[in-house]
């Protein structure tokens, strides 16, 4: 009975208005609405909704509501204290003062050339792989110096050379062997170094085997081609340099001078073959350096980058202000600038190359002979002796 009555009064407030009215139909979408996003946001909301009336369940919505804008202001506001924390390297701020130039770019173009001459279609097609290639920097002077043509050892902190390398050592001849005997000239030093602790050697050679055996132009360049790196004994090192040809300066192995007489040879050796080589050609102003190769570490080339940058500040001619550009570069692939210098060669003064290492200009010896009286010795530079006898005056008075 109650059912059927409260039918007919439906019915009848119906009757009256013809349809529900338009209030009631837009709260009950808008509260459904509500619910449904709230539900979304505040996944804790729908089951207090069951529990409390809607008067409790507006308050709890507003405290939900303020706790969650309260976590987002603290995870927003947590990068800016970690970036607080965050110091940046002193030697990098020091080096980009000094230089102008950033540690960040060298190590994306370090990246960068590897990248591109991955991806370059020529190298998929080859037999055995991606094969070791060289990264060098490109050094553009804005006055070329003038003087005589040198070679400059540039010390890097990470070494080029890896346990797999050959190495070969043109030593000198052992006096009191001769000199077509080289097996014993082998020997010698063979003990020398194994007294020495050094092991990284593959092949000895001496002078009159190079100069007999490797005479004409293909054979030099077969002898290359076999060793990685080659070191030479300082007491010969400029005949050797003077006998080597084009094939040892296109392909940057010119013999290092070694002193093989050092009481650290193992250490001494080791930092020659950490050096890189720079032919001063000074008929052009482009110059090539070898900064690493694709074994290595991005970080460890990076690392030798400044190394050659301050050694160019000290001993490149004009210094670091005669610099126009350094570029990254590798073979098949485009070189990336990391400096670029708007400085006109105007404002540079002229360059000269600095000798290093002067001729001996000899010189007459004068001095006085003791075993004669009133005389003296010359001493010319042929070894020549000559005696010259002094003429004394006689007194007016006698």
């Amino acid at each position: 009975m109650v059912k059927v009555k409260k039918a007919e009064a439906q019915s009848k407030s119906i009757s009256k208005f013809g349809k529900k009215s338009k209030s009631i139909v837009h709260s009950n979408k808008s509260s459904k609405i509500l619910t449904k996003a709230i539900t979304s946001v505040l996944p804790t909301v729908s089951k207090l909704k069951n529990k409390k009336t809607l008067d409790n369940f507006n308050v709890t919505v507003a405290d939900e509501l303020s706790s969650f804008k309260q976590k987002s202001k603290v995870k927003k506001s947590q990068p800016k204290t970690k970036l607080k924390k965050i110091d940046c390297d002193p030697i990098a701020e020091t080096f980009k003062e000094k230089y102008n130039i950033n540690i960040e770019d060298i190590k994306s173009a370090v990246q960068s050339v590897i990248q591109l001459h991955l991806n370059n279609p020529k190298l998929k097609k080859q037999l055995f792989g991606t094969e070791r290639f060289s990264i060098d920097l490109s050094i553009n002077c804005l006055r070329i110096p003038s003087g005589h043509p040198t070679i400059l050892r540039i010390p890097l902190k990470n070494t080029l050379i890896t346990p797999e390398d050959e190495i070969c050592l043109i030593v000198s001849e052992v006096k009191g062997i001769g000199n077509k005997e080289h097996e014993k000239h082998i020997e010698h030093y063979e003990e020398l170094l194994s007294r020495k602790g050094v092991t990284n050697i593959n092949k000895i050679m001496t002078v009159h085997e190079l100069r007999t055996e490797y005479e004409t132009f293909e054979q030099k360049s077969r002898l290359v081609d076999l060793y990685d790196a080659f070191l030479v004994c300082g007491k010969v090192s400029g005949r050797v340099v003077g006998m080597c040809g084009k094939k040892f300066y296109k392909k940057r192995k010119v013999p290092t001078a070694v002193k093989l007489q050092c009481n650290y040879l193992k250490e001494h050796i080791d930092k020659q073959l950490s050096k890189s080589f720079c032919h001063l050609h000074l008929k052009g102003d482009c110059y090539n350096v070898r900064v690493g190769h694709s074994k290595m570490e991005v970080q460890q080339i990076v690392e030798n980058v400044i190394s050659v940058v301050e050694y160019l500040d000290e001993k490149f001619p004009g210094g670091f202000e005669n610099i126009k550009g350094l570029h990254i570069s590798a073979e098949r692939s485009t070189s990336i600038p990391i400096y670029m210098s708007i400085k006109h060669p105007k404002h540079i003064p002229k360059v000269k190359v600095k000798k290093s290492n002067q001729k001996f200009v000899p010189k007459v010896v004068e001095g006085e002979l003791s075993t004669q009286l009133n005389a003296k010795v010359l001493v010319m530079p042929s070894g020549r002796v000559i005696v010259k006898k002094k003429k004394h005056r006689v007194n007016a008075d006698k």
